[in-house]
């Protein structure tokens, strides 16, 4: 019997690389090919990302030791601005951001077909129709990916995915609908809409589909990825606080709260609107938990207005920040801005946000002790379970062979950790 070829793909990055990778992996299987998670391979893909210098070094280095022990594909956003990754030996495809399902293709009609570089601009670039089935286990076992939209048409200084990935284009509803509804029937309870711009969909107003995507009967959570503070308006907010599948967590994309370093990264807000919009969440959704993106050093930063961020944050009660410190991007404006904030300095106010932000959710914890929480199991181990309530805060707790993964179970707090609640099945 014919053994089949072997194929392991490997993604960094973001949310909408790792579903777009899931679905290349199903298409791959499709057409007869052995997926492995790793090992020794025929074939190795590897879905590049830019969205720093390091995560661009990254890429590189993992494509080299791919292609040290077999024929490897490249795709995504590295790739699609370094058409050079085609002169590393055994790198036999290269197709950036556009028509990544051609690597399928590729392998399917066999090596002698192959052409290495088919990088093309992005520019005019359409939606490309990749979907999931979700026959197997892709993020969870329970929670699923959509991507509804690809592109940005911003123009943050610090940022090179526009560059990358071309400007704003959005998936049809219907298709969207009709991906949810076979995910939910495969047995996944929550659905996440992502995309490179979120707040971006423009086929109907993104509450709207929302709206369509909760009437699919077996599902219970509808939740997000991170959005623009401009998409917060009163008739957002009315629309999904009114929904009772919608889960009560937003994570905004702030990345600062100065107005004179929002203003250097072009960020389409200031620190008033920010604030306003926050309240207004939190009077639409009183128990809803706010997170948010920072970056900290952006050339030009002082003390004063890195304090002033973290300030704002805390008085916000932002209860999770995924921050990092500014990191130059050859290609960008802030890349060549005066005023470069030393690395060190960088590192020791990243440090310093996130143990302040450590605090304010201790706190934040503290106030669930004695709770009930619903909490959607996601994994079981050694007795152990650990899912996220409708707020997304984690919970571990304790459990018998009653239990399953996709369960959704009423817990009480009892205790904390740093980065998470504890408690028990009521």
């Amino acid at each position: 019997m014919k053994k089949n070829k072997s194929v392991a793909i490997y993604t960094l990055g973001c949310r909408v690389n790792m579903y777009e990778s899931c679905a290349i992996a199903e298409k791959l299987k499709e057409n007869g090919f052995d997926v492995k998670n790793g090992g020794d391979c025929d074939y190795y893909i590897v879905n590049t990302c830019a969205v720093t210098s390091e995560s661009e070094r990254k890429s590189r280095q993992l494509i080299r030791r791919c292609a040290s022990k077999g024929k490897v594909l490249v795709m995504g956003c590295a790739s699609q601005l370094n058409t050079d990754y085609s002169a590393i030996e055994n790198v036999i495809y290269n197709c950036g951001n556009r028509n990544k399902a051609s690597v399928v293709d590729v392998l399917s009609k066999g090596e002698q077909n192959v052409k290495c570089d088919a990088v093309t601009t992005m520019q005019g670039a359409e939606y490309e129709n990749i979907c999931i089935e979700g026959t197997d286990t892709l993020f969870s076992e329970c929670r699923a990916f959509i991507k509804i939209q690809d592109g940005c048409n911003g123009k943050c200084t610090y940022c090179i995915i526009p560059k990358c990935r071309g400007a704003v284009r959005s998936r049809e509803p219907d298709a969207i609908i009709e991906e949810a509804n076979r995910l939910v029937s495969n047995g996944y309870k929550e659905i996440i809409l992502t995309g490179i711009e979120v707040s971006a969909y423009n086929k109907l107003e993104l509450s709207a589909l929302i709206e369509e995507i909760s009437k699919i009967k077996g599902l219970v959570r509808i939740s997000l990825g991170s959005l623009s503070p401009n998409i917060i308006n009163e008739k957002f907010l009315k629309a999904i606080s009114s929904n009772k599948k919608f889960m009560p967590h937003i994570h905004l994309s702030l990345q600062s709260c100065n107005d004179r370093i929002l203003g250097l990264m072009k960020r389409p807000y200031r620190q008033k609107d920010i604030i306003e919009k926050v309240c207004l969440i939190k009077q639409y959704i009183p128990h809803c938990m706010i997170s948010a993106d920072i970056i900290v050093g952006f050339p030009g930063e002082t003390d004063e207005e890195y304090l002033e961020t973290v300030r704002v944050l805390k008085e916000l009660h932002v209860y999770h920040v995924h921050s990092f410190p500014y990191s130059e991007r050859s290609g960008t404006p802030a890349a060549t801005m005066e005023g470069s904030v030393p690395k060190d300095v960088r590192n020791k106010r990243n440090a310093n946000l996130l143990l302040e932000c450590s605090c304010e959710r201790a706190r934040i914890f503290d106030e669930f002790i004695g709770k009930d929480l619903s909490v959607l199991v996601e994994r079981i181990e050694n007795g152990i379970a650990n899912g996220h309530s409708e707020e997304f805060l984690e919970v571990y707790f304790p459990v018998d062979e009653r239990v399953a993964i996709g369960d959704i179970v009423e817990v009480n707090v009892k205790s904390y950790k740093p980065d998470h609640l504890c408690g028990v099945i009521k």
